[in-house]
């Protein structure tokens, strides 16, 4: 009886271990021509990205996305499977923005993994 317990936990916690959600909140400040790369994410991701400085970054994807964010606006958009992305900052001064990213499965953020 035990065994048929300790079976059907094992089975019951295999079924729900992909139900694990990533969300994750970050503030970033990115430097002059320096650049944030989203590497192909493992699944299907929502990003939400907010300029909080008054200068444009510049946008860089295989996807079909605006090619910039404005001063102080945001971007929603839901980055498909071995989607990635590439926020660069041309400007002369540091820009700040607001990262939001929730997904099923963790992000590299310049070969770092974001939890």
């Amino acid at each position: 009886m035990k065994n048929i317990i300790l079976l059907s936990g094992v089975i019951f916690m295999q079924l729900f271990a992909d139900s694990h959600k990533v969300d994750v909140w970050k503030t970033i400040i990115i430097n002059p021509n320096e650049s944030i790369a989203i590497d192909k994410v493992k699944a299907p991701a929502t990003l939400e990205i907010k300029n909080l400085s008054g200068e444009k970054i510049t946008l860089t994807s295989d996807l079909n996305i605006p090619n910039e964010i404005s001063g102080k606006s945001e971007l929603k958009y839901r980055l498909p499977k071995k989607g990635s992305l590439k926020i660069e900052n041309r400007n002369a001064v540091p820009v700040s923005i607001y990262l939001h990213y929730y997904s099923s499965r963790s992000i590299f953020l310049n070969n770092k993994e974001l939890k």
